[in-house]
């Protein structure tokens, strides 16, 4: 196998891994991470070492947990969260668009949502949140504006890595709107009983994140427009909080009139 096959899937594996031992209950033992991820045990068990040696893991009994690498890296780089919006903020802006607002970005080619505020989705959708579980950008509200605003190495990535040519297609036709509007929108495609509407937050003149309003496909005929009327408060709302340095909020639960 050349080597530069060998690295990348040495690199792929390595981060199937760290978020196996993320999102794992209980830290799993070498056993367990070849087991769930289908890998060969010694493979497995050297990766691990490896891990283990550069502070990526350190053992907590005979199973895995993270170790400080991630942060020591992120402490020298000055790298803070993807976006400074926190969380008291996102509560103002619930309050203020009078919906749930979801903070959502794309992580090698998938939509995570990192935070949430405002009233709790079904419980089928609100774990896709609360996991921060990824999700396919297409489908996403978040993922069709971060792809079009976003940094565009990673939307040429993520794009390519989307087996369905007919969406990519209707979706690259699409996009022109999405930049011009600065507003994505998600119609039943992820749940036929939701809609979404996505606005973009950016740091330094660069969108970083995406803060998606959701809503509901059922009952009133003009609850599209009223997500819509919701979206225009978020976007003057950030671009407020964008003018200002630093912001401290909070911003009025009122709309001005």
């Amino acid at each position: 196998m050349p080597g530069s096959v060998a690295s990348a899937r040495a690199v792929g594996r390595a981060d199937r891994i760290l978020e196996l031992v993320a999102t794992a209950g209980t830290p799993p033992s070498v056993t367990a991470v070849a087991r769930e991820l289908d890998l060969p045990l010694s493979s497995t068990a050297d990766l691990l070492r490896e891990l283990r040696a550069t502070g990526w893991l350190r053992l907590r009994g005979r199973g895995h947990v993270l170790g400080r690498r991630p942060y020591v890296l992120g402490l020298l780089a000055g790298v803070g969260p993807p976006a400074s919006l926190t969380h008291t903020e996102l509560d103002a802006l619930s309050r203020l668009a009078r919906a749930p607002v979801a903070l959502a970005v794309l992580v090698g080619g998938q939509v995570r949502y990192v935070d949430h505020a405002g009233p709790r989705a079904p419980d089928r959708l609100q774990r896709v949140t609360d996991d921060h579980r990824p999700r396919p950008p297409l489908r996403t509200a978040a993922g069709r504006l971060l792809l079009a605003l976003g940094d565009p190495e990673e939307s040429a990535r993520a794009l390519a890595g989307v087996d369905d040519p007919p969406a990519v297609a209707a979706y690259l036709t699409e996009r022109p709107e999405i930049v011009r509007t600065r507003l994505a929108r998600s119609d039943g495609l992820a749940d036929p009983a939701i809609r979404a509407v996505a606005v973009p937050v950016e740091e330094d003149g660069e969108t970083v994140a995406a803060a998606v309003l959701t809503g509901t496909r059922r009952g009133r005929a003009d609850r599209s427009v009223t997500l819509d009327r919701a979206a225009a408060r978020l976007v003057a709302a950030l671009a407020d909080r964008g003018a200002r340095e630093p912001h401290v909020g909070p911003w009025p639960e009122s709309p001005p009139r």
